[in-house]
C-alpha cells in the first residue's frame, strides 16, 4: 500500500503513474506473448482470447459495454458474437448469472479491481469521467464517493486523466505514421 510521506505527494504520483503504465502495458504484453507463440494474426485464437476477456468481465458483474471494453472490441461486435455463437451467448448468460448469485450486480454493485481498471483504461484513452463511468456501471455520485473516501482512487483517476492529456498531444519532432492498406483496383481499361 502507498504510505504518504508528509506533504510529499511525488511518491503517490509515481505510484499512480506506475499503475497506469501497468494497465496500458497489458495489451502489449498479450501481443508479445502471441508473437512468442507464433499465433499473431490467428483470428481464431484472437477471438477466443477476446471472448474470454468478455466472459471474465461478465462474471465480475460488469455491464455489456464494460465486457466489450475488456475484450477490446466495440459493443456491437460483442452483440453480434452472441447472436451468431450460441455457446458463447450461453457462457455470457452463465457468467452474468454467476455474478448475480454472488451479489456483484444490482443497483449498488461493489466496486471491483476489474471495473476500476477498465474505468481507468477508458479515461487513459481519452473518455470523459461520465462516459468511462457509464461503461463500467459507475454513476457520477458513486465515482465522487469513491474519490472522496479513497485518496488512492483519486490519484489513479488524476493519473489516467493526465495520461489522456499526454497521449492526445503529439510529442514534438515525432513523425506521423501511416498505415498502408491494399485496395483491389479494377484495371484502367475495365469500365466501372
Amino acid at each position: 500500500m502507498n504510505i504518504p510521506y508528509g506533504d510529499d505527494t511525488s511518491h503517490d504520483q509515481r505510484w499512480a503513474e506506475t499503475v497506469m503504465n501497468a494497465l496500458a502495458a497489458g495489451p502489449d504484453a498479450q501481443a508479445a506473448l502471441g508473437e512468442a507463440l507464433g499465433t499473431t494474426g490467428d483470428l481464431k485464437i484472437e477471438h477466443a482470447q477476446r471472448r474470454a476477456e468478455a466472459l471474465r468481465a461478465a462474471a465480475m458483474g460488469l455491464p455489456p459495454a464494460a465486457c466489450a471494453l475488456a475484450a477490446g472490441i466495440p459493443e456491437r461486435m460483442l452483440t453480434d458474437w452472441q447472436a451468431a455463437d450460441a455457446p458463447f451467448a450461453a457462457a455470457m448468460a452463465a457468467a452474468h448469472a454467476l455474478a448475480q448469485a454472488h451479489d456483484l450486480t444490482g443497483p449498488q454493485p461493489p466496486a471491483t479491481p476489474v471495473a476500476l481498471g477498465l474505468f481507468l483504461q477508458a479515461l487513459g484513452k481519452g473518455a470523459g469521467l461520465a462516459a468511462a463511468g457509464d461503461a463500467v456501471g459507475l454513476t457520477r455520485q458513486r465515482l465522487n464517493r469513491l474519490k472522496d473516501r479513497n485518496p488512492p482512487v483519486a490519484r489513479l483517476i488524476a493519473a489516467a486523466q493526465q495520461s489522456a492529456r499526454t497521449t492526445r498531444t503529439r510529442p514534438a519532432g515525432k513523425p506521423y505514421t501511416y498505415r498502408l492498406v491494399r485496395r483491389d483496383v479494377p484495371p484502367a481499361d475495365h469500365p466501372q
